[in-house]
């Protein structure tokens, strides 16, 4: 199992992002193996967000969000009180952004590492738990 982040999802499903060839391979090889892949809510907004804006297509972004609500490649978990509480912790102790501090709780709550193609987390949240590039084999 791994915690995906929205990082990966949007190079995975756009074309024009300069990890696409990683991050489709990575994640065609976890559908392959039937690896169960975890994200939290939040990623529906991001994903909207990061289509909307950086392809400017709001069309795109709001089926894009309810491929990934619908399409069952991703469990989608609820921020919890508790899980937020957490997060909060390590965006404060480990200087990671807010938003991803929360996909670096969640990892560390389910014991699984995180996936990402955001260098400052790939580096900060490896104090926390054990981080990924798609570009690295799956099986670390």
């Amino acid at each position: 199992m791994a915690v995906i982040d929205a990082s990966v999802y949007i190079a995975w499903i756009n074309a024009q992002e300069p990890e696409h060839a990683s991050s489709w391979a990575w994640l065609e090889a976890a559908r392959a193996a039937r690896e169960p892949l975890v994200a939290p809510v939040i990623l529906l907004a991001e994903i909207a967000a990061a289509l909307s804006r950086g392809m400017e297509n709001e069309r795109l972004a709001q089926q894009a969000a309810e491929q990934l609500e619908h399409g069952g490649l991703v469990e989608l978990i609820p921020v919890t009180l508790a899980l937020a509480a957490r997060a909060a912790k390590i965006a404060a102790n480990h200087r990671i952004r807010g938003c991803d501090s929360i996909y670096v709780a969640l990892a560390e709550q389910r014991g699984e590492r995180l996936v990402t193609l955001d260098q400052q987390q790939l580096q900060r949240a490896a104090e926390v738990v054990r981080t990924l590039h798609p570009c690295v084999s799956r099986k670390q």
